[in-house]
């Protein structure tokens, strides 16, 4: 029978304790990865062309899922509106003139029109909805500036330019085909609502507050936006 020394067997136990420690520490190490449901997982920049109440073009940045499906898209287009007065009205109806349809149709008026709108949308991801093409639903606040001008008989000293700017809400849906790892086509529908606003020529005297006599007047005479229907296309990039 041996019997180990005193030296031999603090050296066994220190090794028998520095194994069990190592192997313990093996066991229980936990390696931490980030959440992709956290925080923004790459940005979106897209543009598109298509109608919004005439010809029109958008630009968007969206940040997709900063929580789950949830996401925020913020965006900002312009529309070159050729229907900017209503043919039906009259020119002015306390003069009993014709209807500024009657004029463009003698050659003696012109008109064009701008709308300059800004979204801010809260999106949701819905998911593949077939191979390569994703779907997302977004809903959001509004903010327009809408602007008529009219002109008789070419004279530029007859022309008048006014000017409405409204809140509103909106909402649809975006169809993207992914065509490579960084770019997707695009496809948007969607309605937005405007709600009324003050109008004005830049004139004291030819401005008119929401509710303020005279005020329906003034705007049953232009085609500023109130339902606006969306359908575009286009392209975005994914960074």
């Amino acid at each position: 029978m041996v019997v180990a020394d005193s030296g031999s067997m603090k050296k066994l136990v220190a090794l028998a304790v520095t194994a069990l420690a190592a192997t313990a520490a093996a066991q229980t190490t936990v390696v931490v990865q980030p959440s992709s449901s956290l925080g923004l997982r790459g940005l979106e920049f897209g543009v598109l062309g298509g109608y919004a109440g005439g010809l029109n073009g958008e630009v968007f940045v969206h940040a997709p899922n900063v929580a789950g499906p949830v996401g925020v898209k913020a965006s900002a287009s312009y529309t070159s509106a050729s229907d900017a007065l209503r043919d039906d009205v009259s020119v002015n109806p306390t003069l009993g003139l014709d209807t500024f349809g009657e004029f463009k149709q003698q050659g003696l008026a012109t008109e064009s029109g701008s709308h300059a709108t800004y979204a801010l949308d809260g999106t949701y991801n819905l998911g593949q909805v077939g191979r390569g093409v994703d779907l997302t639903a977004y809903a959001g606040g509004r903010y327009g500036t809408f602007s008529a001008t009219e002109t008789y008989a070419g004279d530029a000293a007859l022309s008048q330019t006014t000017r409405t700017s409204a809140f509103g809400v909106g909402a649809g849906a975006m169809l993207g085909y992914r065509i490579s790892d960084r770019a997707s086509l695009v496809g948007d529908l969607g309605v937005d609502q405007y709600f009324n606003g003050a109008i004005t020529n830049g004139t004291d005297a030819g401005t008119y507050k929401v509710g303020e006599a005279g005020y329906n007047d003034v705007r049953a005479r232009f085609a500023f936006p109130g339902t606006v229907f969306k359908a575009k296309v286009g392209v975005k990039f994914n960074f």
